[in-house]
């Protein structure tokens, strides 16, 4: 049984319970770039290896199989879902909408008139919305209300004394080589907690993220989920990396809450380094020595 909205979120907003230091930072970033460059040398020149947590997912999948880096993009509701549910949550929240099914047809219609008129696509599917027939769109409109009012419903909006952050631009981390290895996390949500007891409100507030997935989480889902920390983290070192993941399986009707911690950190890294070395393997073949360790 799904637990209730009103429980998720507190889990989400309560008060930071750990502190990534310094070190394990700096640590957990030398790690990769020392490793990374390595496993990737088998990757013909200019080649580069983009990490996302659908692919992290990929490889734990209870059937093995390859990893699928290199399918052709083409436009599809599964691709416009998640933006444009985004926005009409933003929409709701803003009091505009009194949910999501009310929301998506008007923010829809909005975004392709305002690409009609000045030829700007804040989405970049509006294009494509756009010569779409009408049972096509609406099923575009469908699966989008459909993801919606699930992220809608699967928090308590009251909870959160300051506005969350929706969508946003991915966060991305580059270790520069010949072969590039390029991390990218995404989070539905992300919220500011409180501080912690004896900390005092000055300077950054540590954040929380919400990651909404299909399926049902699989055994160490927890790393996976560390992972968004991760690049969140490399992405913004002055910042506070954030001090906790909730994963929400809808699908399942389960959640996981993950406090971010070193070590933690620590094991995201090591599957930042499992992961590329998959998606090389996938490419070029398995490596000639299979005694490749991804130890700390």
């Amino acid at each position: 049984m799904a637990a209730p909205a009103e429980v998720i979120t507190a889990a989400l907003l309560a008060p930071a319970t750990a502190e990534v230091s310094v070190e394990t930072r700096l640590a957990v970033r030398d790690r990769l770039l020392a490793a990374a460059p390595g496993l990737v040398e088998r990757l013909p020149p200019g080649e580069q290896v983009v990490l996302t947590i659908a692919l992290l997912r990929q490889l734990g999948r209870a059937t093995p199989g390859p990893v699928r880096t290199d399918e052709p993009f083409a436009w599809k509701p599964a691709f416009v879902r998640r933006s444009l549910g985004l926005a009409a949550v933003e929409a709701c929240l803003a009091h505009r909408f009194r949910a999501p099914a009310e929301a998506v047809g008007p923010v829809a219609a909005q975004a392709v008139a305002e690409w009609e008129r000045s030829g700007w696509r804040t989405f970049h599917w509006e294009p494509w919305l756009a010569t779409l027939g009408g049972g096509a769109r609406s099923a575009v409109l469908a699966e989008a209300t459909t993801w919606a009012s699930t992220l809608w419903t699967s928090l308590d909006w009251g909870q959160f004394r300051d506005p969350p952050r929706l969508g946003g631009p991915d966060d991305q981390w580059v270790c520069a080589a010949s072969r590039t290895v390029r991390l990218k996390g995404r989070s539905e949500v992300r919220a500011f907690l409180p501080a912690r007891p004896g900390r005092s409100r000055a300077g950054p507030l540590a954040t929380a993220m919400v990651s909404m997935a299909g399926g049902t989480p699989r055994p160490g889902c927890e790393v996976g989920l560390g992972y968004l920390a991760l690049v969140a983290a490399l992405r913004s070192p002055s910042r506070p990396a954030p001090a906790r993941v909730i994963g929400i399986w809808p699908d399942a009707g389960q959640h996981r809450v993950v406090d971010v911690t070193d070590r933690l950190l620590m094991d995201a890294g090591e599957l930042v380094l499992t992961g590329v070395a998959a998606v090389v393997d996938s490419t070029t073949g398995p490596s000639v020595d299979p005694a490749v360790s991804f130890g700390a």
